[in-house]
């Protein structure tokens, strides 16, 4: 990438949250956050030195397919940089009080949560979407009871065993980079065994789909959080650019169909939003938004119609503004090396290259009004949406019931204990 002085190395892990063992969930994300606060040859603050010394700045993230971890430094101390990043993810020695640090940190992410109402719709739905059994319905971060089962020696041991690169890919961004040699990683090896694959993808969800809400008890709330989400084909499909613009028609822009009537017309909400999102296998169509509590049952009435097929098709128009949209603004996504080398780290997990970011762009153009109706027609039945919601439940389940939804109340410690 010329001209990008600061250089991005991303590494990406073959390690879903799904290797956690059930009891300590959380233990991936203590790993990650953990693994830079010192090492065997840099022990406690001196890690952190010697990425000042450098300009060099550690970050990542623990998906429900793979864990990131990377490190951005500017170009002419790219080699010592890559020294440390192996350090970090080879020899980090994850010492008892750091991890008890990161442990209270992500008790307090918890807390937070059950104070949130966009966080607690996102796994009230994520409840309906994914079987009870399977990682995605629970948080990312680990509940309180699996946090308070976490010790020191099982936060070493995951590292131990899954802190291993087969499988995994590691991404250089910035000016020059192929001259730059990465031989810190050459001697790293090993493998894991009993991972079963990222790659599954059970059936169904719980629940009726599209009349059953969980509703999270929030007492004093003066507006409700709504979430609406379904699984859908990935990238893989002849349709994926199809749906990407038509949940863009539907409601990724102020403009979009949802906007235009629940925000302009009704003025009950600041704004809703739609999109879908690719996973590594598979992906989600995702509908969210804010609500006065008094309309919040005819707001979701009205915006499952609007979701609905057998509602107006998308007009050629309709089609045309979502699809420039998400093709104009989509070189904004991939201005700096850190943006780059993470995409390219995720289509390299999902099988994929770097140029399907063209082929993609390029499919998009060419989708029209028959293609983006057909992909809302086939990929997105009424009958497969699933709802979470936070807010007052003693105002907002009898209005979601006498509206026709069956209605499950749940407190936020029945999503985060």
């Amino acid at each position: 990438m010329p001209g990008q002085q600061v250089v991005t190395a991303e590494l990406a892990l073959d390690v879903p949250l799904a290797t956690e063992p059930r009891a300590t969930e959380g233990v991936a994300n203590l790993v990650l956050s953990t693994s830079d606060e010192g090492t065997r040859d840099h022990p406690g603050a001196a890690m952190a030195e010697a990425m000042e010394r450098i300009g060099a700045g550690y970050d990542g993230s623990c998906g429900l397919t793979t864990t990131h971890a990377g490190i951005d430094v500017p170009r002419s101390n790219v080699e010592d940089a890559l020294v440390l990043l192996a350090e970090v993810v080879r020899r980090t020695e994850l010492a008892d009080d750091d991890v008890m640090r990161q442990v209270a940190q992500a008790r307090a992410g918890l807390a937070q949560a059950a104070q949130s109402g966009p966080a607690l719709a996102g796994l009230a739905v994520a409840r309906q979407v994914w079987p009870l059994d399977h990682r995605a319905s629970r948080p990312t971060g680990g509940t309180e009871s699996s946090l308070d089962a976490v010790t020191p020696t099982a936060v070493r041991a995951f590292h131990e065993a899954m802190w291993r690169p087969a499988g995994g890919v590691l991404v250089l961004a910035g000016e020059g980079v192929s001259s730059v040699g990465v031989e810190a990683f050459e001697d790293w090896t090993g493998s894991r065994e009993g991972l079963g694959s990222a790659s599954e993808v059970p059936a169904g969800g719980t629940g009726a789909g599209g009349r059953r809400v969980m509703l999270v008890d929030r007492p004093d709330a003066v507006q409700a959080d709504v979430r609406v989400q379904t699984r859908v084909p990935g990238r893989d499909d002849p349709l994926w650019p199809g749906l990407k613009v038509a949940c863009g028609a539907l409601g990724g822009t102020f403009g979009s169909r949802l906007n235009t009537v629940l925000r302009e017309e009704k003025g009950w909400s600041y704004g809703v939003s739609m999109f879908a999102q690719a996973m590594r296998v598979g992906g989600l169509a995702t509908m969210g938004g804010a609500f006065r509590t008094e309309v919040a049952a005819q707001a979701l009435v009205a915006g499952l119609e609007l979701l609905g097929p057998a509602s107006q098709p998308l007009s050629g128009a309709e089609v045309v503004s979502a699809r420039d949209h998400a093709v104009g603004l989509a070189p904004l996504q991939y201005d700096t090396a850190s943006a780059v080398a993470h995409q390219v780290s995720v289509l390299e997990m999902s099988g994929l290259g770097a140029a399907w970011v063209d082929e993609h762009l390029a499919a998009m153009a060419s989708v029209d009004a028959p293609t983006a109706n057909e992909a809302w027609e086939t990929l997105l039945p009424a009958s497969a949406w699933r709802i979470g919601m936070a807010g007052n439940a003693s105002q907002l389940a009898p209005e979601l019931e006498a509206a026709g939804f069956e209605v499950e109340v749940v407190e936020p410690g029945d999503l985060l204990g």
